[in-house]
């Protein structure tokens, strides 16, 4: 079964969280703010500047904020690891985009947002989710539209490609001791 499209739950179930194996947890978003923090750090100045870029550095670190999304959009944890597949996506798709300290805080709430309205079966509006984000409502939406643009309308993610995205960012986080590969 592919990750995605939420799948009606019985009573009792907990929905969103079809993944039990391999399953994200808290650690997780912990872990992704560790990877991201590094990742936005090693960006120099944007090749191109784009609508997620803000003009100056959010004063919300990138811990906190996807500590405050993890609390407020009360989505499954699996729309974390959703997001940075949806944001690698960007990358790969669009070499000259660039990830860094200007535009992290509008990647992570939009794909964590798209993560949540593909994978779960309960979520909120856009004015909440931009009211969670820091952002205004006609912003959310006109960000969800250009990722949606971004990444070719492709929200469907594979298991295997969710388990290698989710075990890539525990891996990085935990390093790589003596006697590791």
């Amino acid at each position: 079964q592919a990750v995605g499209g939420g799948g009606g739950a019985e009573l009792g179930e907990d929905p969103g969280h079809e993944l039990q194996p391999g399953a994200a947890g808290p650690e997780f978003v912990a872990a992704l703010a560790n990877v991201l923090t590094h990742l936005a750090s090693l960006a120099g100045r944007p090749q191109r500047v784009t609508r997620f870029h803000a003009v100056r550095e959010p004063q919300l670190s990138i811990h906190d904020y996807l500590m405050r999304i993890a609390a407020y959009f009360q989505c499954s944890y699996e729309c974390f690891v959703l997001g940075l597949v949806y944001i690698d996506r960007i990358v790969k798709l669009h070499p000259e985009f660039t990830i860094c300290n200007l535009n992290i805080h509008r990647l992570l709430v939009t794909s964590v947002m798209l993560g949540a309205k593909f994978n779960d079966d309960i979520y909120y509006s856009n004015a909440y989710y931009a009211k969670v984000g820091g952002i205004r409502t006609t912003e959310i939406n006109a960000l969800e539209t250009l990722f949606c643009r971004l990444i070719e309308w492709r929200l469907h993610v594979m298991p295997t490609e969710y388990e290698q995205y989710r075990n890539h960012v525990l891996t990085a986080v935990r390093g790589s001791g003596p006697g590791d590969a």
